[in-house]
């Protein structure tokens, strides 16, 4: 093996090695980042969306909060179905709003839906007695009887109430709403696709009420959900039903103002190839382009190094025509470097024979 070829192999290993080393440590640090990048996106993220989510459901119950501070039980029961039928917009929010005196009797409500029904053994009358309420999504048979349903799936709903007080701060009667849950789907939905998100909602019996993605019965049993049913907040990554592994953020509680708490807990999931795709494809560029920028160095390298080498070899070549008593040619002086100089003139005075090199 020539010289020129050893050195050329020595350089490209120690060069090779050392690209090798740096492109380990820098997939490291860019995976490091990555996650934290991911992490970051998913906490970042699923507040937004419970924020979002907690001000829109925040919207219909101030109109609920401010409506039973403004009525009295005794007000003309066609003037507050006048007030509750603006109130239940046409944007398919509210889709019952109605008021009951103490015993449970409905005086007026939204189309004169449910009125002289008892309603004193329903939830939100019993929990609106007692104070602003919340309540979790549930069916109402009686109420999807009454406004009919053309999709085919059951009418659910959310219920806000509020207590309506007298002139002397006695209990008169409860105002209750009750929200169409199709439209908080569609608003957990929308927003979570544009957030690239997948939502997911937790009621405080650990029973997943709304998702923007399938589910299966193992989905309940993922670490997410145990910790959101205790309403522990935290960021966690692990491998879903699907095979897939994701980040998931807790939101422990929809609030927002006077909201009343609903028990939910928000669980949102993130896919890891957002960051982790680009990613990948970042590394492969980098590898292609370290994988050039090696070649294109070892290739200046071996050119740098014959035009250094050549006048050695040059040298090298006459020394042995000289050994072997064969006339050589012209000698080049070489000035560029001090040994290829010695060199030179050594090659000069052996040509000039030892008497002649004796007499200079």
């Amino acid at each position: 093996m020539s010289l020129k070829s050893l050195i050329v192999l020595i350089v490209a290993l120690v060069l090779g090695t050392a690209m090798l080393v740096l492109g380990v440590f820098f997939q490291r640090g860019l995976q490091d980042y990555g996650t934290a990048t991911a992490v970051r996106a998913v906490e970042v993220r699923a507040q937004a969306l419970g924020t979002f989510l907690s001000r829109a459901l925040y919207e219909e119950w101030r109109d609920v909060e401010l409506t039973a501070g403004q009525i009295a039980i005794n007000e003309d029961p066609e003037a507050l179905q006048v007030r509750f039928d603006a109130l239940a917009d046409d944007e398919g929010k509210v889709s019952w709003i109605g008021v009951a005196r103490a015993d449970g009797t409905v005086v007026s409500a939204r189309d004169g839906l449910l009125v002289g029904q008892n309603v004193a053994q329903r939830p939100w009358f019993q929990a609106g007695l007692q104070g602003p309420f919340a309540g979790d999504v549930h069916e109402a048979v009686l109420l999807a009887q009454l406004l009919g349903n053309d999709g085919g799936e059951p009418l659910r709903f959310v219920d806000f109430s509020a207590p309506i007080l007298g002139p002397g701060g006695q209990m008169t009667g409860v105002l209750g709403a009750h929200v169409d849950w199709r439209w908080v789907r569609s608003l957990v939905t929308e927003a979570a696709a544009e957030l690239e998100l997948d939502a997911f909602i937790v009621n405080s019996a650990g029973t997943i009420i709304l998702a923007t993605d399938s589910i299966s019965d193992a989905t309940g049993q993922l670490s997410v959900f145990r910790a959101a049913t205790l309403g522990v907040d935290g960021t966690y990554s692990e491998t879903w039903p699907d095979g897939q592994s994701y980040f998931s953020r807790i939101v422990p509680q929809f609030g927002y103002e006077t909201l009343p708490d609903f028990g939910w807990r928000l669980v949102a999931r993130i896919d890891p190839d957002f960051v982790f795709g680009a990613q990948r494809q970042f590394m492969s560029t980098m590898a292609l382009g370290a994988v050039l920028a090696y070649l294109v160095a070892i290739l200046a390298f071996a050119l740098v190094l014959i035009s250094l080498l050549r006048p050695l070899g040059t040298l090298a070549d006459m020394l042995l025509k000289l050994a072997k008593g064969e006339p050589v040619g012209y000698v080049r002086e070489h000035t560029r470097f001090r040994e290829v100089n010695t060199l030179s003139e050594a090659v000069v005075r052996l040509q000039s024979g030892p008497g002649e090199g004796a007499s200079r």
